[in-house]
């Protein structure tokens, strides 16, 4: 059969893709703790705990000293027992008031949660990228089998129209007719073997895996929630709905810091002084220093904070109803793609005994050839939609579970 020579190379393809099964779970797994993406959105969350380090830091002292009255016309010595020179060493410790410390401390504890949460949100959207890749790499490969398939049933079929051909029961238009559609058949193969090997190269980019190996397509397992019950999980568990409640709580706690801001901080000085010649000893002294709050009360940072916390309410809210409206349209795609892949079933299942009738007539009686190559026509397009449909279905109930905020690991 002249379809021989690159069938072979087909099927070793498709062997390497699916000789050795990667689940969707697994792919999930791996995309997790592996693509470049989210590596560098772990760092960037990772980030945050700086702040924490620098919010529980404590004002540093300031050290300072002085040495005074020097005579210069004398090189720097002094000439004179009574030439006067004064030594200093003095130390300042700033005071912190108002509790800055704990409300530093605060904001920056729940700006590595928010953080944590960012990151959770990336990863969700980032997941959306991975389901189209797996799953198109899927309808790839289950195209290619098909397409391989219907190539080596029809090559049977052409060595039957050459026999009838030969006994003078097919006229050499007919045989010419079928002879054409060899060509469709093949490059069918070639396109979808290059579609394939291109959208597997994308995923394995994404995985980082260097060779991917896919498991076989099957139906999935339905989702039983109804879509009140995905929106209230959505709005408590989503990432980016977490995000929005932990922004509300960072804003209000940097209102508190802003007002603790506003109280001044207390300065406490020690100082030892050195006359010469007069004393033979140092002298030591304090200082106390307080800003008085007369005209700048931190009331600008005070209403931006506020402003900000205002924000984050009406983010929330926001976010709150992103969410139930992103799951209405998620389930409503997920039941429409439940009822689309069951009629494709049904037409896939009537094309498909069409198709072996009318070749069954043409191999043992005879039948028009426009008919047989209607009949196969309808019944490869019916195969792509039906696989598409799959395809779709399973898309549509993966975006779901992100849109409800189920882990894709997680069996729900």
């Amino acid at each position: 059969m002249r379809i021989y020579p690159y069938t072979a190379l087909v099927l070793l393809l498709t062997s390497s893709v699916f000789s050795e099964p990667l689940t969707f779970n697994e792919a999930v797994t791996h995309f997790m703790h592996h693509n470049y993406d989210l590596q560098i959105a772990r760092q960037e969350a990772s980030k945050s705990h700086a702040d924490l380090t620098t919010a529980q830091r404590r004002p540093n002292p300031v050290l300072s000293a002085s040495y005074d009255y020097v005579d210069v016309k004398h090189h720097f010595k002094d000439t004179s027992p009574a030439a006067a020179a004064l030594a200093t060493v003095h130390i300042d410790h700033p005071i912190e008031l108002g509790g800055k410390r704990n409300r530093r401390i605060d904001v920056a504890t729940l700006g590595i949660e928010y953080a944590n949460s960012m990151f959770d949100e990336t990863k969700r959207e980032q997941l959306f990228g991975l389901i189209d890749a797996y799953y198109q790499v899927q309808a790839d490969g289950a195209n290619l089998q098909n397409a391989t398939a219907n190539a080596n049933d029809f090559d049977h079929l052409l060595k039957i129209a050459h026999t009838k051909y030969d006994h003078g029961f097919l006229s050499a238009l007919d045989l010419e007719k079928l002879q054409l559609q060899q060509i469709a058949y093949e490059n069918d193969v070639h396109a979808t073997a290059a579609t394939l090997a291109g959208d597997t190269e994308a995923l394995s980019l994404l995985l980082q895996i260097p060779s991917i190996t896919l498991s076989p397509l099957v139906a999935p397992t339905s989702m039983t929630q109804t879509v009140e019950e995905l929106i209230t999980y959505a709005q408590t568990h989503r990432a980016d709905c977490k995000a929005a409640e932990t922004n509300l709580h960072l804003s209000k706690a940097s209102v508190e810091l802003e007002k603790a801001n506003a109280i001044p901080d207390i300065t406490l000085g020690v100082e030892s002084e050195q006359y010469a010649p007069n004393y033979a000893g140092p002298l030591l002294g304090m200082s106390a220093s307080f800003p008085l709050p007369v005209y700048d009360r931190n009331q600008g940072g005070i209403q931006r904070a506020r402003i900000t916390a205002l924000q984050a309410t009406t983010q929330r809210a926001k976010a709150l109803a992103q969410a139930q409206s992103e799951v209405k349209q998620s389930f409503i795609q997920y039941q429409s793609q439940i009822a689309i892949f069951s009629s494709m079933q049904r037409g896939f299942t009537s094309a498909k005994n069409l198709k072996e009738k009318q070749e069954k007539i043409f191999t043992l009686k005879g039948i028009s050839i426009l008919e047989l190559l209607d009949a196969q026509k309808s019944y490869r397009e019916y195969q792509k939609n039906l696989t598409q449909s799959l395809i779709d279905l399973h898309i549509a109930q993966e975006q779901l579970k992100l849109s409800a905020g189920f882990s894709l690991t997680a069996t729900q």
